[in-house]
């Protein structure tokens, strides 16, 4: 496949397309020319009618003349259809070639990017382009661009053909194009404008439709359906107000232009006739006209709608260029190897985009190798994109943050997540097995491998319960298990990888109490022997840790151990404190 490198989304859609295009120039070349062949032999049958009108009407009839004709109108035809065939195959491989190629591009490039660019663009967006957006140029290849550069190149040769044989009925073919024209120019006023409407009217339909799926639950507990959900119901009444206008404003033009472009015998008949009996223009001559005439106009015709297609293109072509120059995660020229597992961020400053607050102002602290280092502060203080940047899901905007002693900027990305494991409140499983959710985190697992980091992460119990144990289809988003045992799943995916550093975020947040004596078991056997860096809530959990970090809107308050920030941290004997009251707090009580 073409290892040819697209162009950066450009104003002028032509040559934008023309870079997209030369992905499988071979068959998009073949397949135009199949095409453009296959119009210009569509194009005897009308001149062999003109002649059979000469042969017939002759004295004697000429028989034999009209039978040649006959068969060169036959032949023409077979090898028209012949042409046909192939460009349709030629289109729809290139076609799918391509569509194959963009979607392999953009899946690499949503790896390569930060996660900047996912609070930028919302889901809904971002599956439009990659699969709305793509199977629309896809489209475009494979039915549009051959008719394209047909309606480009036979109109002009079929004028000239028609000129040549008499100029008055060739103007006289053409007389009705200026208004048609004028038609058409009112019908697409401002569409560019609209199809933008459009194009973000849907962006919010697929973005309004995940949640409603995501929240399904939620949405018929209390009785609702999609008409009654806001943002769904919203985003269809938009799409529909948006297509009764559009046909208000467009459609009467597009119904005249149709109209103006079939129109044309009305004045090549009355005309033609006028000249025939004048004795200046032939019946072979008259017929040709009265068969091809039309069929001028209609070709043109066809060249608005293909030039209508690739303005329709354009915006398509822009969105996906706009993902795939998206910037990357930087990558180092050369690295260094880190020395230790140790885990540190020197004056560590981030925000989401350019204009937006700080989330993170001079965080500085070390997580030790091989000790647990745990982050506590109230909501928003910044802890989960502490932790994040370390992998660098996120890059910290000033500062550093380091693995065993080294800039996690200056080491390539592989190498970084080669020695983390991430287990995170929100436990994410893919719709396959149970060995396959597992063998993500080291695709060569044993039986035997899988069964000890099972054990350990206290799931092997409930996974040898399910129907086919580690070959059971887990479901969309892991659907056919429990919140604790999705948990436990993640965190024998993490034992497997047996990464020195282990990342926690909340991982016990939304346990009941068994599962969270089940989860805090297998947690302890996974912190064994590694870096951990752990955001906790319920502070009794991190309580023994080595190290804790208090964190304050995005700043250090504190750090030190549990029984020194007892005594030199106001704001942690404050969260201790809210901590230990919710202990004995029951239900019914009045406090």
């Amino acid at each position: 496949m073409s290892t040819e490198q697209l162009s950066p989304p450009e104003s002028r859609p032509l040559a934008g397309l023309g870079s997209l295009l030369g992905l499988q120039a071979g068959f998009v070349a073949g397949a135009a020319l199949a095409s453009t062949l296959a119009a210009a032999l569509g194009l005897v049958p009308f001149f062999a009618v003109a002649r059979m009108a000469t042969a017939i009407y002759a004295t004697p009839p000429q028989l034999e003349a009209v039978r040649s004709l006959a068969l060169l109108t036959a032949a023409a035809l077979a090898l028209r259809y012949g042409l046909l065939a192939a460009t349709n195959v030629l289109a729809h491989v290139s076609a799918f070639r391509i569509l194959h190629e963009l979607r392999v591009r953009l899946a690499k490039k949503l790896g390569a990017v930060p996660l900047s660019l996912y609070s930028r663009r919302g889901p809904g967006e971002l599956k439009k382009t990659i699969m709305d957006d793509v199977a629309q140029i896809e489209g475009f290849v494979a039915h549009h661009f051959p008719d394209a550069v047909t309606a480009m190149v036979v109109p002009p040769f079929t004028a000239a053909a028609l000129l040549w044989v008499d100029f008055r009925m060739a103007l006289a073919c053409l007389v009705m194009a200026p208004l048609a024209a004028l038609a058409m120019m009112i019908a697409m006023r401002d569409v560019g404008k609209a199809h933008e409407q459009w194009n973000d009217i849907q962006s919010r339909m697929n973005t309004s439709l995940l949640e409603y799926l995501r929240g399904i639950h939620v949405i018929k507990s209390f009785g609702l359906s999609a008409r009654h959900f806001g943002d769904l119901s919203r985003s269809i009444e938009e799409g529909l107000r948006w297509m009764e206008g559009f046909m208000r404003t467009n459609g009467r033009g597009y119904g005249a232009f149709g109209a103006l472009i079939g129109s044309s015998l009305v004045v090549l008949v009355p005309m033609g006739g006028w000249l025939h009996t004048r004795g200046s223009l032939s019946l072979e001559s008259l017929v040709l006209f009265l068969v091809l005439g039309p069929q001028l106009l209609m070709s043109l015709m066809r060249l608005m709608f293909a030039w209508g297609n690739v303005d329709r293109i354009k915006g398509a072509h822009a969105r996906v260029q706009l993902l795939l120059h998206a910037p990357e995660l930087e990558h180092p020229e050369c690295s260094a190897e880190p020395r230790h597992h140790g885990v540190a961020f020197h004056d560590v400053g981030f925000r989401y985009d350019e204009s937006g607050a700080e989330v993170l102002r001079g965080v500085s602290f070390q997580a030790a190798p091989g000790k647990v280092t745990a982050l506590v502060g109230p909501s928003g203080a910044g802890k989960t994109t502490l932790v994040r940047l370390v992998p660098r899901l996120w890059d910290a905007t000033q500062g550093r943050v380091e693995l065993g002693g080294v800039d996690v900027k200056n080491l390539p990305l592989d190498a970084v997540l080669s020695r983390i494991s991430m287990v995170f409140q929100e436990v994410f499983l893919f719709h396959g097995t149970v060995r396959e959710n597992l063998q993500i985190a080291r695709a060569d697992a044993t039986d035997e491998q899988l069964d000890a980091a099972c054990r350990a992460a206290r799931a092997y119990d409930f996974i040898q319960a399910l129907p086919q144990k580690y070959d059971t289809i887990l479901g969309e988003r892991g659907a056919r298990l429990s919140g604790g045992e999705k948990q436990r799943l993640s965190i024998a995916r993490a034992l497997l990888k047996d990464a020195p550093v282990l990342l926690l975020d909340e991982a016990t947040a939304f346990a009941d109490a068994e599962n969270e004596a089940r989860i805090q078991e297998a947690l302890s056997e996974l912190c064994q022997g590694r870096t951990v860096l752990v955001v906790a809530h319920r502070l009794s959990t991190i309580a023994t840790a080595d190290h804790i970090v208090v964190l304050e809107a995005g700043k250090v308050e504190g750090q030190g151990t549990h029984e020194g920030l007892l005594q030199s941290s106001e704001l942690y004997q404050r969260l201790w404190a809210s901590h230990s009251d919710a202990l004995g707090w029951s239900l019914g009580e009045v406090v």
